[in-house]
């Protein structure tokens, strides 16, 4: 009798900080979003000028930038799907972004589904064969960790 009710306590217990630990995801719109994978592959870490990020505004308009350029476009969510379109970028000639700009690009034109998990944003697109029993799954094409929940506007004219 006593064992039982102290693995009721211990369960109790382990419960309630379970919940206390548990975020509420981020909201998706004007949230700073840091990329911290692409492709599959970390992003290095970067000083605040150079660290790609992506801010999703009201009325449908992104922003960002790609580790090179400065990234201006739409999107539209519907229930877990997620399209960006109408995407534009400065032009500016970096050395060595390692990718990191191209992969960015290409993620946001390859995700085709989002999940946003506490604090981070997954992008997903295409399919890949898994290596267990050679079944597909969506593809995650990249991910996103909040730094931010301030207004985009002013997030966005802080940076570049």
């Amino acid at each position: 009798m006593v064992a039982h009710i102290l693995l009721r306590t211990l369960l109790a217990s382990a419960l309630a900080l379970a919940a206390q630990t548990v975020s509420a995801p981020r909201p998706l719109e004007g949230t700073y979003w840091k990329a911290i994978e692409l492709e599959g592959k970390p992003v290095p870490s970067q000083d605040s000028s150079r660290e790609a990020y992506l801010l999703l505004k009201d009325e449908s308009r992104v922003s960002g930038f790609d580790g090179c350029n400065r990234i201006a476009g739409r999107w539209e969510v519907k229930r877990s799907t997620i399209k960006f379109s109408e995407m534009a970028a400065t032009q500016m000639a970096c050395l060595d972004t390692g990718g990191i700009d191209a992969a960015f690009r290409s993620a946001l034109t390859s995700a085709t589904e989002l999940r946003i998990v506490g604090e981070r944003l997954e992008l997903f697109g295409g399919w890949a064969k898994t290596r267990m029993f050679g079944r597909f799954r969506k593809r995650r094409v990249a991910v996103f960790e909040a730094v931010s929940s301030r207004p985009a506007d002013s997030a966005d004219s802080e940076k570049h």
